[in-house]
């Protein structure tokens, strides 16, 4: 296996943030997870910008962060339909606040992800399988020392029920979004990086397609998902326009 150097940095930012990701929902601090994660692209677009310095004009520039911005706050606004919408995030939320401390290695580990993947296919001209590879390696060392320091005196899961298996088609699943967004930076056109922050939208919004499953498996939508969404795309929209000023 070709070692890259950006696919593994790229596993290793991105599980660090997953980690913190998942102490943070073990603690029913659903909101905090989502609303965090949301900011993810902002980060993406914030390392581009000091370490490509790419070149847009003002127009450019104006557009695509207004259009960052819409679609940003299109995702806080769907994460809030995971635990009852907006009311009751100003009534009866639970927020821990200790949690908001923890809070910014989300953002900061997957636009780090997002940076270093779009580093390892479009800089570095590396293969997709290779940097799949190297994520993984990444990934299966960081959860060994997170087990390591924090997971001994837990129970290994003993495979007895379905759901010990839940965790092992979390990853698969992961993986698979890790390979699309992998394949979707490849494809860009590389004249902006404005298609690249798209991408790095797309894949930090996973809040959309489980407002989605929340509907269509469990019955539940809400008003501020189905906006949120709405708004997402009409971020996206706006993002996309700048590639033509």
């Amino acid at each position: 296996m070709t070692f890259s150097k950006n696919g593994f940095l790229s596993g290793a930012t991105s599980n660090i943030a997953s980690i913190t990701m998942l102490y943070t929902l073990v603690s029913n601090q659903v909101l905090v997870v989502f609303s965090f994660v949301s900011f993810a692209s902002v980060v993406f677009f914030l390392i581009i910008l000091a370490v490509d310095k790419p070149r847009f004009s003002r127009k450019q520039e104006s557009i695509a962060v207004v259009g960052i911005l819409v679609a940003v706050a299109g995702l806080f606004l769907a994460s809030t339909s995971t635990v009852g919408g907006i009311k009751y995030l100003l009534n009866d939320s639970p927020i821990n606040w200790q949690f908001l401390v923890l809070a910014p290695i989300m953002p900061i580990g997957f636009g780090s992800w997002a940076y270093f993947s779009f580093v390892a296919i479009k800089k570095k001209s590396e293969n997709v399988l290779t940097v799949c590879l190297n994520y993984s390696l990444a990934s299966f060392v960081v959860a060994v020392v997170a087990y390591l320091f924090f997971g001994l005196h837990f129970p290994f899961p003993e495979f007895t029920q379905i759901r010990d298996s839940y965790p092992i088609l979390a990853g698969i699943f992961v993986l698979g979004g890790v390979t699309i967004a992998l394949k979707s930076y490849q494809l860009t056109s590389g004249q902006s990086r404005i298609e690249e922050t798209m991408v790095a939208i797309l894949a930090n919004a996973e809040v959309i397609p489980l407002t989605l499953l929340s509907y269509f498996i469990l019955g539940e939508i809400t008003m501020e998902g189905l906006v949120g969404a709405l708004t997402v795309f009409i971020g996206l929209s706006i993002l996309n326009s700048a590639r033509s000023e």
